[in-house]
């Protein structure tokens, strides 16, 4: 008895299936990139703009009061040598 012609998208081809699984995880994994690349980007950006907003909010603290910002450094000098030396 001859056996059945299969056709390209047979649902019986086990190897036609595995293809087109295949291809259909490479297709979401690379969706579930793009995604994840596109939240990232929005987290950095949400990121380097606090940090803009925290460096310019440190700057006009220091402008207000240069004397108390200058104390306040060598202070946090001399702590971190202290543990630095140990």
């Amino acid at each position: 008895m001859a056996q059945a012609q299969r056709l390209p998208n047979d649902p019986t081809d086990p190897q036609a299936s595995v293809d087109q699984l295949k291809a259909e995880l490479s297709h979401l994994a690379s969706t579930v990139q793009k995604l994840a690349t596109e939240q990232f980007g929005q987290a950095a950006g949400a990121v380097q703009d606090r940090a803009a907003e925290k460096v310019s909010d440190l700057e006009a603290a220091i402008r207000r009061s240069p004397t108390q910002a200058a104390a306040i450094a060598a202070g946090l000098g001399f702590v971190v040598g202290l543990i630095l030396r140990r």
